[in-house]
Order: structure tokens, then C-alpha cells, then sequence
């Protein structure tokens, strides 16, 4: 390292550490593939580990340290499984349409998508009936929420302090899933093996088929 001028030392780690990185993903791939266990993925997990379950985001703590903008990691037809929290609000429509459809191409024919997100329904209908919302059960991003505004209810779920992009309600929530082409595409409970109890009530759920 010291033969290298100091100026070019830190751009040499950081190309380093992508390769490595990449390096990383490509071997959890691998051993994914050749592995005897179906595989099955969890889209933006950030630091949450599932027994059975590869993680996949860009959290340094993820499996697979994956920008979800970019195609993913898997040939076609390979998954079994995919599942996702709290994940799709926070990608433009034409973002969230390629990463839906990447889904579909890797999951094998049958395949699940289960899915959670925010029921943006709930803080429009707080908007409209301030009396009738409870601020401290639905808004907990204190960064994201004001207790002045009406209106800030709807900025709190719309915007999320510049993390969200895009707001759902059961309906939907569902004809995006049909126009990324799954199937049998419903909303269902709540799924205490899969789902985080603290976002339950905020949360509208559901499930599809390849």
C-alpha cells in the first residue's frame, strides 16, 4: 500500500472493497444454486436474518449486498420464494415496476411473492377525520411527522422525510402485482412467521403467484 501515492490509496480501497464485494455475492449465489434447499429471498431485510432465507439489500450486514435498481442476482426461474417488508414504497412506479418484474423472472413457475407495505389509506382517511387517527400508533418516524399539521399526515406517509416515493392502498396494491403479471394475486393476514409485529397495524398484506 505504501508504493501507492497517497492520493490514489483511498480510491484503491474502495475499488478494492467492490471487488471483494462482488466477489461475496457471486460465491452466496453460487452455494444458493448448487445448495439442496429451495431458495428463497428477502428483498430489503436490512439487518433482519430469517432461518431460511437469504437477505438481499444494501446493508452491509446483507447475504447479498444488492442495489434492488438492478437486475437481480439469479437466473430465471431459480427462486422459490420471495418476500418483502416495508420495501416497495420506497422506489419510483417505473423502478418498483422492473424490480416486480425481476421478481417474476427469477421465481420458478408456481413461485410465491409475499408482500407488506404501508396502507397509505389510513393517513388519508386521518386527514379527513383528525379526531378519529391516533398519531402515536400510526406515525412513529418522529423524523418524518409533525403534530401540528393535518395535512402533515398525509406528508408523513407521501414522503416519510424523503424515503417514500410511492403510496399504496389495498387496491392498488394489487393491480400493480397483476400488471408485473402474478397471478392469483390476493391480500391476506397478517403472518406472525414472516411479518414484524410493530408494523401490523399500519400494514396492508398480500400474496402472489408466478
Amino acid at each position: 500500500m505504501k508504493l501507492i501515492p497517497k492520493r490514489f490509496r483511498k480510491r484503491f480501497r474502495k475499488s478494492l472493497g467492490r471487488v471483494k464485494l462482488r466477489v461475496r455475492n457471486r460465491d452466496a449465489v453460487v452455494a444458493a444454486l448448487n445448495g439442496d434447499a429451495p431458495i428463497r429471498l428477502e428483498l430489503g431485510a436490512g439487518n433482519r436474518k430469517m432461518d431460511g432465507w437469504l437477505s438481499v439489500d444494501r446493508h452491509k450486514s446483507s447475504d447479498i449486498n444488492h442495489d434492488l435498481r438492478e437486475p437481480l442476482p439469479f437466473p430465471a426461474a431459480s427462486v422459490q420464494e420471495i418476500y418483502s417488508s416495508h420495501l416497495l414504497e420506497h422506489f419510483y412506479y417505473s423502478d418498483l415496476m422492473k424490480l416486480l418484474q425481476e421478481c417474476h423472472r427469477v421465481l420458478r413457475p408456481d413461485g410465491l411473492f409475499g408482500v407488506c407495505v404501508p396502507n397509505a389509506r389510513l393517513y388519508i382517511a386521518g386527514y379527513l377525520e383528525e379526531k378519529l387517527f391516533d398519531r402515536e400508533k400510526y406515525c412513529t418516524h418522529l423524523p418524518a411527522t409533525s403534530n401540528e399539521a393535518k395535512i402533515d399526515l398525509v406528508n408523513y406517509i407521501a414522503y416519510m422525510d424523503g424515503h417514500h416515493r410511492y403510496m399504496f392502498d389495498e387496491e392498488n396494491l394489487l393491480v400493480v402485482l397483476k400488471e408485473a403479471r402474478f397471478r392469483e394475486v390476493q391480500l391476506r393476514d397478517f403472518d406472525p412467521s414472516l411479518d414484524m409485529e410493530e408494523r401490523r397495524a399500519q400494514s396492508i398484506y398480500a400474496l402472489a403467484r408466478k
